[in-house]
């Protein structure tokens, strides 16, 4: 019979469950991480909005909360401000061109340059007939890049919408010209 030396696997199972420790502190600071920001992101909704100006300034504090990996789907209708919206958050994150609805484009890439912030990337998918096209323009391709995916007319397309977005609503208020916006996070 062989002998087993029992303080050897003493001090293995000590750094097993060092390490399962050390993965347990950080899927628990990672949690901690992302309820911090959603708490974080929920005091900016719902929020009323009046004027291009203002929405601009609204997307430039909201884009002060996203990351790179972030995606924001928009939903509202011809004219509610998404655009104006992405303005802010693109400006937000070091691009100080121009924005534009990519409506025909379908995709425009905001790079920050070297602000040391992180690229934007603005779909429109207003034109697209089915989710095929969206993801032959390289959808997956974006989802996987560093930099903050931002996309017009999500609910056409809402199977390809990833877990962990934040989907934006924004609605003509009545008898205002302002826009109401609420924020949820696609779990």
């Amino acid at each position: 019979m062989e002998a087993v030396n029992y303080s050897l696997l003493a001090g293995r199972k000590l750094n097993i469950r060092r390490a399962l420790g050390q993965v347990f502190f950080i899927i628990y600071y990672k949690k901690i991480a992302t309820s911090v920001k959603q708490a974080q992101m929920n005091e900016l909704f719902p929020v009323e909005v009046i004027g291009a100006e203002a929405m601009r300034a609204f997307g430039k504090k909201m884009g002060g909360h996203l990351k790179s990996g972030d995606v924001v789907a928009l939903i509202g209708d011809l004219g509610a401000g998404k655009t104006h919206l992405t303005q802010g958050i693109a400006l937000s994150k070091g691009y100080n061109g121009e924005v534009t609805s990519p409506t025909f484009a379908l995709v425009n890439e905001y790079m920050a340059g070297d602000s040391g912030e992180v690229d934007v990337f603005h779909f429109d998918v207003y034109r697209l007939e089915n989710a095929e096209e969206l993801l032959q323009i390289g959808w997956e391709d974006y989802l996987d890049r560093e930099g903050v995916v931002i996309i017009e007319w999500a609910d056409k397309f809402p199977d390809l919408i990833p877990e962990g977005a934040w989907c934006v609503g924004i609605e003509h208020m009545k008898g205002v010209e302002g826009r109401e916006l609420v924020c949820e996070r696609l779990s």
